[in-house]
């Protein structure tokens, strides 16, 4: 790691190239949020859309089952209706009728006729006629329900209200007990409600039909009353939980309790929700025929599942984009810098005395071919100063070893006049010591002294004095005939 700082440290083209990418990654990946943004804003719009069109659809799923159901059951309720009025026939043509629905209707898995107690005592018949889908053929009972037929919901409100209606979801035993709901008629006789005609129809088969609707792998549909109880729901136990408040109650959540509120108000619209602990979209629409409410889950990881795998992609392609980018301007920089790499070799040349080595001409007509040329030219005024720099300093060399000869010379001839002059000196004193004896002497004793020692004296300071001037006169010589040679 740090043998690549260093590297990139030392490298101009490493470097530039860093910083042009690091400026473009700066642009691109705000380019790429922003582009994310309005991509995910998309996919949401469009999941929403998707969710809604879905849900349209399974309103129209739905109502084309139950209308289907309904008009079915009208059908036969006219011929239920119509054996009323013949005692002797009722017992065997109401068990027909209700085998008769099941085999020209695939929707209908059960068709029960229930008469009041009263009634059938009257007519002398039998109060339950049902007939219903078993594994591989319609088996026939004269019960319906875990409980007795006057106490269901689907007999008790059609008798009550004398309309026709549906039923809430009940669970039959007739085959191991699955959810089934009614789409019951009043039987009327004389302006009396005597009974009803009622046709179930399977809430796993709605459900399985509705789910080939879904928007999502995931998503799954409810259907609720007015009451908030579930009619369809991917897990049946809560067809039997209570209406959806009493659910909210044990399990109190504000978001969906609004939910709730918005749904049984009959409104339509979407919400964010948790659901169990995953994050969900609601869609929310009413059932108009009914007052039913209805509304699709679809979890957040599949609305955005394609904006995810977007984003990933956009990722990976975004950093193998940055990477070859880095790779093919750090490749062009490289290029374009070879010939100031040249320069530098060249300049170190010329930094280790290498100036006759010649420059190569540059064909660029850019900045850098100047400068390569520059350089050039100035390689070649350097070469020629230093020529003249070389041939002065030959000269030069030459003047200087002339005068260190001359210079050695002059030492010689200083050595030996200071020599001369020395002896020429050393030669003096005594001549000059004795002058200065015998002036002394005369000075101090010339009354003293005879004629004839005085004449002496004299004589010999005329001696020393000659031999003074013989000497300076030697060394006046010696002086002038140096000036001369000089």
């Amino acid at each position: 790691m740090k043998d690549l700082i260093l590297t990139i440290r030392q490298s101009l083209s490493a470097r530039l190239s860093l910083c042009v990418v690091g400026f473009v990654a700066v642009l691109y990946v705000a380019a790429l949020l922003l582009m994310l943004h309005y991509a995910r804003t998309a996919v949401k719009k469009e999941a929403l859309a998707k969710s809604e069109a879905a849900l349209d659809g399974m309103i129209l799923k739905i109502d084309n089952q139950l209308r289907e159901v309904e008009q079915a059951t009208v059908n036969m309720h006219w011929h239920v209706q119509r054996h009323l009025d013949n005692p002797a026939m009722m017992q065997e043509e109401m068990q027909e009728d209700t085998r008769r629905m099941l085999e020209t209707n695939q929707t209908v898995v059960g068709c029960a006729i229930a008469l009041d107690p009263e009634y059938s005592k009257e007519k002398q018949c039998k109060p339950m006629f049902c007939s219903y889908l078993g594994s591989d053929s319609i088996s026939v009972s004269d019960h319906f329900g875990n409980k007795p037929y006057t106490e269901q919901e689907w007999y008790i409100r059609p008798m009550t209200t004398g309309k026709a209606e549906w039923s809430d979801p009940t669970i039959e035993n007739l085959r191991g007990g699955y959810p089934i709901m009614g789409y019951s008629i009043p039987l009327m006789d004389n302006g009396r409600v005597v009974g009803v005609f009622t046709a179930a129809i399977s809430l796993g088969w709605l459900t399985r039909t509705i789910e080939e609707l879904r928007p999502f792998p995931r998503t799954y549909c409810a259907l609720l009353n007015q009451s908030g109880v579930y009619i369809i729901h991917p897990d049946s136990t809560q067809l039997h939980a209570g209406t959806v408040y009493q659910q909210l109650e044990a399990y109190p959540d504000p978001a969906l309790r609004r939910l709730a509120d918005n749904m049984l108000s009959g409104k339509s619209g979407s919400m964010s929700v948790s659901i169990y602990g995953t994050d969900c979209y609601v869609f929310y629409k009413p059932y108009k025929n009914t007052g039913w409410a209805v509304d699709i889950v679809s979890l957040k990881s599949d609305v955005f599942v394609t904006y995810h795998r977007l984003q990933r992609r956009m990722l990976v392609a975004s950093a193998v984009g940055l990477l070859l980018m880095l790779l093919y301007i750090w490749h062009i920089i490289h290029f374009l810098l070879q010939p100031l790499r040249f320069l530098d070799i060249s300049a170190q040349r010329l930094a280790n005395g290498h100036f006759d080595e010649p420059i190569a001409d540059s064909y660029r007509k850019d900045e850098i071919g100047a400068l390569q040329k520059s350089f050039r030219a100035m390689q070649r005024s350097l070469g020629r100063y230093l020529a003249a720099i070389r041939q002065r300093r030959a000269v030069l060399d030459r003047q200087t070893e002339a005068l260190r000869v001359a210079r050695e010379k002059v030492r010689e001839a200083e050595k030996l006049k200071s020599d001369f002059i020395h002896n020429m000196t050393d030669q003096m004193v005594q001549p000059v010591s004795a002058i200065s004896s015998l002036v002394n002497t005369i000075h101090n004793g010339h009354d003293k002294l005879s004629h004839e020692e005085v004449v002496k004296m004299v004589n010999e300071m005329s001696d020393h004095t000659k031999t003074v001037t013989r000497l300076l006169d030697k060394t006046i010589e010696v002086s002038l005939n140096q000036q001369k040679d000089e």
